[in-house]
C-alpha cells in the first residue's frame, strides 16, 4: 500500500492488443457494451490508450503517486479473469505505483465466486467497476449477493457504476440509485463506492423514497469534467462531507476532449485544486480517504 501522495481510484488499464484494436478484440470475445462504449459506430469515441508506461510516466507528470486499476464490468466471466490477470501482473512489477479492484460476472454461478476468490487471493484490492444493467444480473440476485458476501468477509470495498438519471442517453444504460442505496443499508458492513459522483447523489442527494444515504457510502469523481461543472465538489463536500469523497479520473478517458486528445492527469487535478475545497479537504479527496478505505481490514467484521 503506498504510503502518501495522491490517489486515484478510478483508472482502466488495457494491454496494447486490445487498444490496437478494441472493436476486434472485444467483438471476438463477446462484449458488445464495452465495444460500444470503446469504439462507438458514428460518433468519435472519447476513449484515450495507455499502456503502463505511459500511463506512470503521465503520473509522474502530474505528481499522481498511485493509481487504482478498476475492472470493466464484462458480460462474460472469461473476460473478467482475462482482466484480472492482466491486473495482477502489473501490480507485480509496479507495487508502489498501481493497485487494482476485481472483475466478476455474477450470472456465471459458483464459476465467478472462484474466480474472484483468486483474483484477491493473488493481491487486487476491491471488487469493481461493477454495473448491473450491463452485466445482465438484478441487485437482488442470490450470486451477487455472494459476491457482497465475499467483500464482508476480505474486507474490500465494491464500486458500482452510477449514472444521473437526467444525464440523457450518452450517459449509459440508468442505474438503480434507489437500490444502490437499499443494497449498502442491507449490508452496512461493507464498503461501497457509487462511481460518478453517484449518478449525482453526492451532491443532490437520494432519489425521492430511497432514504437517508447510510454512512458506507462513498462517491468518486471519475469523469466529472464530462458531466458536471466544478462546482458539485464543493456542494458534494457540504452535502455528504469531504470525508466521504474520493478522488478518481477515469483515465484514460478524454475528460476534456475538445481541449486535448491525449489522455492525462494534471488538467482535471488543477480543477480539482482550484474548486474552493480547502487544503484539509483536499487532502481528503486526493488521497486520504482511498487510503483509509484500502487499508488491510478496513472494512473486515
Amino acid at each position: 500500500m503506498p504510503k502518501g501522495g495522491v490517489i486515484d481510484a478510478h483508472i482502466h488499464a488495457y494491454p496494447p492488443e486490445v487498444a490496437a484494436d478494441p472493436a476486434g478484440w472485444g467483438r471476438a470475445r463477446g462484449e458488445a457494451s464495452w465495444v460500444a462504449c470503446v469504439a462507438p459506430v458514428g460518433r468519435r469515441s472519447i476513449q484515450g490508450w495507455a499502456d503502463t508506461g505511459r500511463m506512470i510516466a503521465d503520473m509522474d507528470r502530474a505528481g499522481v503517486a498511485s493509481c487504482v486499476m478498476q475492472g470493466w464490468y464484462w458480460e462474460r466471466q472469461e473476460t473478467c479473469e482475462l482482466q484480472n490477470a492482466w491486473y495482477g501482473e502489473w501490480v507485480r512489477r509496479h507495487g508502489e505505483r498501481l493497485m487494482a479492484f476485481a472483475s466478476v460476472q455474477p450470472r456465471e454461478g459458483q464459476r465467478s465466486l472462484d474466480g474472484l476468490e483468486r483474483a484477491l487471493d493473488a493481491g487486487l484490492r476491491g471488487i469493481g467497476e461493477i454495473l448491473p444493467q450491463a452485466q445482465g444480473f438484478a441487485l437482488d440476485d442470490p450470486w451477487w449477493r455472494r459476491v457482497v458476501a465475499v467483500a464482508q468477509e476480505r474486507g474490500v470495498p465494491i464500486t458500482l457504476h452510477a449514472t444521473d438519471p437526467a444525464g440523457g442517453p450518452a450517459a449509459g444504460p440508468k442505474t438503480p440509485l434507489e437500490g444502490y442505496v437499499a443494497l449498502a443499508r442491507d449490508h452496512p458492513r461493507v464498503t461501497f463506492i457509487l462511481a460518478h459522483w453517484g449518478g449525482g447523489m453526492a451532491f443532490l442527494g437520494p432519489p425521492e423514497g430511497a432514504g437517508p444515504l447510510p454512512p458506507n457510502i462513498y462517491f468518486d469523481t471519475a469523469a466529472s469534467p464530462l458531466l458536471y461543472p466544478a462546482a458539485v465538489f464543493l456542494k458534494a463536500a457540504e452535502l455528504v462531507g469531504a470525508d466521504r469523497i474520493v478522488y478518481g479520473s477515469d483515465y484514460p478517458l478524454l475528460l476534456y476532449p475538445g481541449r486535448s486528445r491525449e489522455p492525462g492527469f494534471s488538467r482535471f487535478l488543477d480543477e480539482i485544486a482550484g474548486s474552493g475545497l480547502t487544503g484539509a479537504q483536499l487532502r481528503q479527496v486526493l488521497g486520504g480517504n482511498m487510503r483509509r478505505l484500502l487499508a488491510p481490514g478496513a472494512g473486515r467484521v
